[in-house]
């Protein structure tokens, strides 16, 4: 068993360090949320981490597992199994937290497995028609990408979670750090 974590954080550490020398446009970190291949913009992604279970916080929002300690700073998790309303996840050592900033506001995703990063041509890129997306209560998918037969969904990262569900998480935390 510790041979095969030592060998799964191996795989982190190269794509944290991919991610640290990409910058060019059409990148992104590609996972896995259920069967389905979601991918997030790389310019997006500061670093991912092996799952370790967060600190609860109570009366907030559902999406949220809880908080951790992300280089000093106190930041919600999202469990994307609730986000997609899919049956809770048994977590593993496959289990990962990608970690974003979205219009300065940091938070993690918890995602089933990381697959790679994933250049797409600007041709290989479709926009979802947003009147289909509200059908599918999938407005938080900004476009899907194609590489092959393979399709990948590509997350719109302001509806992850939203700026009024992340100031409500963070006025949960100055509470319960008051009390």
């Amino acid at each position: 068993m510790k041979a095969a974590t030592r060998s799964e954080d191996n795989t982190l550490n190269l794509l944290n360090k991919q991610l640290s020398n990409l910058s060019a446009d059409n990148q992104y970190v590609t996972f896995k949320i259920g069967e389905e291949n979601y991918g997030i913009d790389i310019m997006l992604v500061q670093e991912m981490i092996r799952y370790e279970k967060p600190t609860r916080l109570f009366n907030s929002n559902p999406l949220i597992d809880g908080v951790i300690n992300f280089r000093g700073r106190i930041i919600p998790i999202v469990n994307m199994h609730k986000k997609f309303n899919l049956k809770d996840q048994v977590y593993d050592t496959f289990t990962v937290v990608i970690i974003i900033e979205v219009k300065n506001k940091t938070l993690g995703m918890i995602v089933d497995a990381v697959s790679d990063i994933y250049s797409f041509d600007g041709a290989d890129i479709q926009e979802v028609d947003k009147e289909f997306a509200e059908d599918i209560k999938g407005d938080h998918i900004k476009a899907i990408g194609k590489s092959g037969k393979q399709m990948v969904m590509l997350l719109d990262p302001e509806k992850v979670m939203s700026i009024r569900d992340y100031e409500s998480v963070e006025s949960v935390i100055v509470e319960q750090q008051t009390n």
